[in-house]
This record gives structure tokens, sequence and C-alpha cells, in this order.
């Protein structure tokens, strides 16, 4: 209880939780029609009397000063979160215009078409004049061979619709148009063969663009080693956080067996790497000052090590709570300069980018740290074991029941699955993890040597093989992976409090009191009524177009619906998806009832055709169609007096069955 004693008292984790709650409401209540004259001036009103409070009263008027310095924090994160969509978000006009920008990323192979991070500078207008833009997108383009292939760093011209992407939330459970405004990133695009040209590179490259431009290298190198692609895959994702490689079907396997955490960098990984690199300079120790420059030289390395992976945020984040952890190690009691780390780390980074509190990954590394800091100590002393190898395999479940248990609300909100046996494959992929970064480093520093380097490639291959296969094994077994169990928002919070009142109860000990066990008993019934509430409800099955696909959603289960003809009738409602060619030359003397026609790309024929076959209610236009063909649908549809929907504009459509 005395770290979480030392948490709660420590003034800057009550100002992050004030910041990040300022940054979370006025992100979701109002961030439209902002008042940024009112909201600015409340806040310097608060800093006013902020300031004044602590320089009049001192002491005696404590209570008063956090008071005030917390509400100032509030809107400091509100309007930080306010002013950072503003920067990127753009009304983009939505028709086809000439754009020069920037890459920014790797460009990275898509089906058939290369997908990077462009920046636009300028738009041409229709009287020859060129518009400021200065906004993020995501291009898509089709490869030419009339051009040289674009990389990071190469000034681009193209001819393209820019537009702010579709999401159905309600469908998907995830918003991808928000995804990508809250990466900075204001619109799509997709530009054809022969509507882009590479015009040079600038004068210089930034330093993320250096980072990413090193990734790829390394990235190129590995390919060079000849592995098998599964193999290559992991070793690029696991070491340099590269996972452009990653078949769907290796993701799936490593999700199921509950060590997906293996494939993106984060905290493991910059630990694992970092007590390598503590027990390759340990003779360092024996220096005077030896501790402090161990310490010191370990921090560089992980920013080079964060460098040549492009710089990524989980990387970024990872190497800053450690950097933090080191410092505070410095300063504070070991004991508690873990809390007070991880604290700061949050803090700065909200400071820097308010968006951080809704990436995923971020919620979980904190959230993993915290538990790990938090409910470790206590499972570790659970059991007194003296044998080495027992206790190594006791303090790793520990390690892995406390990460899980912090990050399990989180887990059954967004993703709605959990691994079963993710102890069982934790014990082995901690051990083949470790044995993989320091095997790659090897092989990076001897690849040219004859034998040597042949030896420790074969060695590094044998070990990812061995780990590819031990968890297609976990993921093999009968029972791997619960999945449909989606939270809601409120269940989540619930389970969370459950699990703070089940520490609260377990770190207490000896001094537990009958309020802690009455405490958590009303969370965990509170938590079962609502869930139970929620789930005995009546829940309407609605019907979806999206995307050139018929789904159905009832609560948390999605149906996609397809026919070899088509043809679908779903609760009595009659479709037809039009996609083919197929009606062209079809006859009949007798007019179908169709509540929906749903046309998309690949359809060829016209409505007339196709009101001769049926009676058609509506008609839904679907996104993908080109603009001239929409547009000579839309006046069929107009001309013989038919409903329709526009798919390009609403993004999608449902009705309740």
């Amino acid at each position: 209880m005395g770290a979480l004693h030392s948490l709660i008292a420590y003034p800057l984790f009550r100002l992050t939780i004030c910041l990040a709650t300022g940054i979370f409401l006025f992100d979701t209540l109002w961030s439209e029609n902002f008042s940024w004259s009112y909201w600015v001036a409340i806040w310097l009103l608060l800093v006013i009397v902020c300031g004044g409070v602590f320089w009049f009263s001192r002491w005696r008027w404590r209570w008063l000063f956090g008071v005030m310095a917390g509400m100032a924090f509030f809107l400091w994160g509100g309007i930080s979160v306010v002013h950072q969509r503003e920067t990127v978000q753009y009304d983009w006009d939505g028709e086809p215009a000439i754009y020069k920008g920037i890459v920014e990323s790797v460009p990275e192979v898509r089906g058939k078409t290369f997908r990077a991070e462009v920046r636009v500078d300028v738009q041409r207008l229709s009287n020859g004049n060129w518009k400021r833009i200065d906004r993020n997108i995501l291009l898509s383009w089709m490869p030419d061979s009339l051009s040289k292939p674009l990389a990071c760093g190469d000034s681009v011209c193209f001819y393209a619709k820019v537009s702010y992407p579709f999401s159905e939330k309600e469908l998907t459970r995830f918003d991808y148009g928000d995804y990508l405004l809250r990466k900075s990133i204001s619109g799509t695009a997709l530009a054809y063969a022969g509507n882009w040209r590479c015009t040079g590179k600038p004068r210089s490259l930034s330093v993320s663009q250096l980072a990413k431009v090193c990734q790829q290298q390394v990235v190129d190198v590995y390919r060079s080693w000849g592995f098998d692609q599964d193999v290559q895959a992991v070793v690029s994702a696991l070491t340099i956080g590269e996972k452009t490689d990653l078949t769907p079907e290796l993701k799936a396997m490593y999700s199921a067996a509950g060590v997906s955490h293996v494939l993106a960098l984060s905290g493991l990984h910059v630990g694992i790497l970092s007590c390598i690199l503590l027990w390759l300079f340990y003779p360092l120790t024996y220096l005077k000052h030896g501790r402090k420059m161990l310490a010191l030289l370990v921090v560089c390395l992980l920013w080079g090590f964060a460098f040549i992976s492009g710089l990524s945020s989980s990387v970024v984040r990872a190497v800053v709570m450690y950097s933090l952890y080191t410092l505070a190690s410095f300063c504070l009691e070991e004991r508690f300069s873990g809390m007070h780390s991880l604290v700061l780390a949050a803090f700065l980074m909200l400071i820097y980018n308010p968006f951080f509190l809704f990436d995923i990954s971020f919620q979980l590394s904190f959230t993993a740290v915290f538990s790990i800091l938090a409910f470790y100590p206590l499972f570790s002393r659970w059991l007194c074991i003296k044998n080495c190898v027992l206790r190594y395999v006791w303090n790793t479940l520990s390690l892995s029941i406390s990460a899980q248990l912090g990050t399990l609300p989180f887990i059954l909100y967004y993703f709605g699955s959990f691994p079963t046996y993710f102890l069982l494959a934790n014990l082995v992929v901690v051990i083949l993890a470790g044995g993989i970064l320091m095997l790659t480093l090897v092989a990076l520093c001897v690849a040219s040597v004859p034998m040597v380097g042949s030896t420790v490639m074969t060695l590094l291959e044998w070990c990812t093989s061995v780990l590819n296969e031990s968890t297609r094994w976990v993921q093999q077994l009968d029972g791997s992976q619960i999945t449909s169990v989606y939270l809601s928002s409120s269940q989540a919070c619930l389970l969370t409090a459950v699990i703070i009142c089940f520490y609260l109860c377990w770190a207490s000990g000896i001094h537990r009191k009958a309020s802690d066990w009455i405490r958590l008993l009303m969370v965990c019934n509170l938590f079962v009524v609502v869930s139970c509430v929620e789930y005995t409800g009546e829940a309407p099955e609605q019907l979806y177009f999206f995307r050139s696909e018929v789904y159905t959603r009832k609560r948390d289960c999605v149906s996609t619906h397809r026919s070899e003809t088509g043809l679908l009738c779903i609760r009595n409602v009659h479709i037809a998806v039009l996609d083919d060619a197929r009606w062209r030359t079809c006859e009949s003397s007798l007019r179908l009832p169709l509540e929906y026609a749903y046309i998309c790309r690949g359809f060829k024929g016209s409505l007339s055709q196709l009101d001769k076959l049926f009676v058609i209610r509506q008609v839904i236009l679907d996104s993908s169609l080109s603009d001239a063909f929409r547009e000579k649908l839309i006046r069929e549809c107009q001309l013989l007096k038919i409903s329709y929907t526009d798919l390009s504009i609403h993004g999608s459509y449902s009705v309740v069955l």
C-alpha cells in the first residue's frame, strides 16, 4: 500500500488525471462549436487565481491551490485537444485536383497499390493559382512503369480526389476516420497510374524520415539473409517493429496464443534489450561512478535502438519511460521511482500530443506497466521458492498475470476476445524473444564473417521457427481463445473498479478491514447487475450496406451475407447485390419484388434493364462506383422515380429489421 499511497500523494499524478479528463471530455463532448475566447479566458483566470493563492496564502490554503491547479490543467487538456483537432482537420472539396507534397513514410505494398503518408503542401486551383494546404494524407497509388518509384522523402505531384474516410462505428466498433485524425492524417486519396509523378527529393530529410529510411534498410538486410517468409516477418516485427510482412494468419495465431505483444515493439522489448546491454557492459560498474555511467550508456543505446526502429510511438514511449525511470532512480527511493517515472512519462506525452490518450497501444502500455508495478510484488511474494528454475517460472507467471489483469478491461472492450493459455505461451516466449533479440544483434555485426555469420543466422532462424511453432501449437489447443465477449464502456469501467478494489483488499494485508471486502463486494454486484441489464434488454437486429457487403448485426454479433447469384432474403427482405454483368441478358415475364438493389463496382448494365426484371423500392449506390457511372445511375433513378441512397456521401446505410 505504501507505493499506492505515495502515488496518490504525488501531485503530478493528480494533475495528470485532471489533464487526461479534460482531453477526454472536450474531445467527446465539446469538440464542435468551440468558443476559443471563452475557454482561454477562463483558463487564464484560473492561472492568475492559482498564482495569487500560492503567493499570498502560502501553505494555509494549499487545498484551494490544488483545486485551482487541477482545474487549470483540466482546461489545458481540453483546449489542447481541440486545437490539435483543428490543426489536423481540413474541409476537402471532394473533387479531383492537382496536389504537390512530400512522402513522409516508407511506401508499403497494399494489394495492387502502394501506400504512404504524404504531406500535402499545395493544391492547384481552377484559376491556375496554388492554395496552401499543409496537411498529411494517406495516399494510395497504382504502379506506373513510366515514373520513378516513390520513396520516403520524395517530392510528388498527383491528381486525385482527397476526402475524409467514411466510418461505420455502429457496425465495426471502429471509427477509421477518427483513428486517422488522431494519427494526424486529414484524409485519404487514390492516384491512378499516369496521375502521379516523382518530382525529386527535398534538400534534407527530417529526423523521423531518416529513422524510417534506416528502419527500411535494416529490413532489406534481413531479407538478404534468405529466411523463410514467416521467419523474416517475425524477426522484422520483433526487433525493429516493421510489421508489413506479417500475414493475417500469423497475426491471428499470435493473438490467439496471447503473445501478440511480442510482434509490437513495446516495453517488453526495451526491457529485454536493456537487460542484455546491462549484462554486456557490467564491467563498467567497477569504475568510479560506474553505475551511473552504465545507466546513461544504456539509455543512449536504447535511443539508438528507437531510431533504427523508425521512432515508432510505442518504442519512443517505452524508451522515454525507461529514461525517466533511470533519472528518477538517481533522485528518488528505488521503490517509488517506477510509479513516479510512469506518471511523468504519461504527463509529458499528453502535453506533447493529447491524441495519445486515445491510442490503444498508449492505454495498454501504461495500464500494463502500472498493473505490473502494483500486482507483481504481491504475486512474487505469495510463494517463496528457493529453486532458481521454479522461481523463474513463478516470476514469469506472476509478470504475465499482473499485466493481463490490468489490461483485461481494455482487451475485452476493444477486441472482445481473451487467450486462455497465455500463461503457458509466455513461459516460452520471453526466453525466445530475448534469444532472438540477442542473436539478431550478433548477426548484424558478424553477418559478413565466414562460418560465424552463417552459424549465427542459422541459430536465429531456428529460434524464430521454434517461436512460431510453439505459438501455432498453443493456438491449436482446444479452447485456446474466448471470443465475442465485448464489454460496454460502463462494464469496462466497473471491471476496472473491481480490479482496483481487489488490489486494495489484497495489498492491505494484516491491516485489511471489513470495509475493504464490502467495497469489493458492492462493486462486483454492480458489475453483475449492469451486465444483466445490458444483455437481457431487447436489442433490434439491423441490416447494413457497407463497402460492397451486406451485414446484419444484433448486439455484438455481426454476420456477413453472400450468395452466388447475388440475391438475398433476410427476414423477408429481398436484396440484390449487383456487382457483375449477369443481369444484362436476363429476361422475365414477371417482375419480382426487390426492396433493395445494392449496386457495387463491377456492375454492367442500366437501371432500365433492372426495372424490367424487378419492382425496385430503393437503389443503394456503393462508394466504389466511379463518379461518371454514379451520375448516370442517379439520373436513371430520377427518371424512373426510384428512391436512391448514395454511399459516397453517407458512407453506409442501415435499417432496423
